[in-house]
């Protein structure tokens, strides 16, 4: 992924996009999930280009910080002014380690000088912590990564991700006692099952960077917070037993289906919007993404977050897709009659937070974050929303 060392083969096919929001089978179906980078001193660290970045899907960025230890110890010297670039764009930011350890006392030098290196960029550590394992000359990458996770987590890092290429998660060089993001291009699937996210192509857009699916939402969900406090704001933090986790859910009460994946005691999340429904809070952390508000601090709703009620009431900044059964809408980049297809389909009573709004050419458009917007007729809210007025 992340090393010049590694040729890339570059993905040529055209992606074809018209899915349904959930599920996933190939090429088509992923690009309904949020998209992230990743960045190493070979990219850009100005603002202009992370926000170039930030549009449609692409809603996370992962930064290399730093490479082996001790005298072979590098740090990436753009990695302080891409985090903040990134930061300012509104990316969540992840960050990752080019493994180059042999042996365990390695493992956890380069566990200690990754670590180190974060906590000087003032991320929490609730931060996603990466370990890219591709290097050839590492003779033991199943056993030196257990060791480095285990020193990363008992440093408090227990945000934990896997990365390397396809075939060696096919030979099991690899644990995957943490989350794996995989590398795969030129096909239309990741390749290994339980893929958390696939890193599919080395030159997005023509730009030189690596860009990727994000299933589980680890990489393009939540945001970068310090250490754990009960939740303020708009700001929840999970509050259930030490070690473990929450649902994290699509959709709420009792139509709820698992999303795949946990959120960690203690971690943060921005909420969005919220809701009561079957006797309980819920949070929506974007999309249609929500978690039981029971399990957070603030188990009996936020103040300042704005409520979507089931009568539709005027405080709500959300729309729910109102379209034909089993079928969805487009998402378009822009408004009216200059918007173009940003390449996915929002599914019928799915819900979604609102940003804005436009009334351009009899019709009013929603604003869903970006420059993505969908039209207001196909909602339930086609004659605007009173909270925009």
């Amino acid at each position: 992924m992340h090393s010049s060392r590694k040729k890339r083969v570059l993905l040529t096919a055209f992606l074809t996009f018209f899915v349904a929001l959930f599920g996933f089978n190939s090429i088509a179906q992923a690009t309904t999930y949020g998209m992230f980078a990743d960045v190493a001193s070979y990219q850009p660290d100005d603002v202009l280009f992370f926000k170039n970045l930030a549009t449609n899907q692409v809603a996370g960025v992962v930064v290399k910080i730093t490479e082996g230890s001790g005298s072979g110890a590098y740090v990436n010297p753009k990695a302080a002014n891409q985090i903040a670039s990134a930061q300012a764009a509104g990316l969540k930011v992840s960050l990752y380690h080019y493994a180059r350890y042999n042996g365990a006392s390695a493992a956890k030098a380069e566990a200690d000088f990754f670590a180190g290196q974060a906590a000087k960029y003032g991320l929490g550590k609730d931060t996603v912590m990466v370990a890219d394992v591709e290097d050839n000359s590492l003779s033991n990458p199943y056993g030196d990564t257990v060791t480095f996770q285990q020193e990363l987590a008992r440093l408090g890092y227990n945000n934990q991700v896997t990365y390397s290429m396809a075939s060696w998660f096919w030979a099991n060089k690899l644990p995957r006692n943490y989350p794996i993001w995989v590398a795969n291009y030129g096909v239309d699937k990741p390749g290994v099952d339980n893929a958390a996210a696939w890193q599919y192509t080395s030159n997005y857009n023509g730009q030189s960077v690596d860009m990727s699916y994000d299933f589980s939402g680890i990489f393009t969900t939540g945001s970068n917070t310090g250490t754990t406090t009960p939740s303020t704001g708009d700001t929840a933090t999970i509050n259930y037993i030490p070690g473990y986790g929450i649902a994290l859910w699509n959709g709420y009460g009792a139509n709820r289906t698992y999303a795949g994946r946990t959120l960690l005691t203690g971690s943060k999340w921005k909420v969005l919007a919220q809701t009561y429904a079957d006797g309980e809070y819920w949070y929506n952390l974007g999309g249609n993404q929500w978690i039981q508000g029971k399990y957070t601090y603030a188990p009996t709703g936020m103040d300042g977050v704005t409520t979507i009620n089931s009568n539709g009431s005027s405080n709500s900044k959300a729309i729910t897709i109102k379209y034909v059964p089993g079928y969805g809408i487009a998402l378009w980049n822009g408004y009216g009659a200059s918007r173009k297809y940003a390449g996915r389909t929002l599914a019928n009573a799915s819900s979604w937070a609102v940003y804005g709004e436009k009334y351009v050419d009899g019709e009013y458009w929603y604003n869903l974050g970006g420059d993505q917007w969908v039209e207001g007729q196909y909602t339930d809210s086609p004659n605007g929303l009173p909270a925009f007025q």
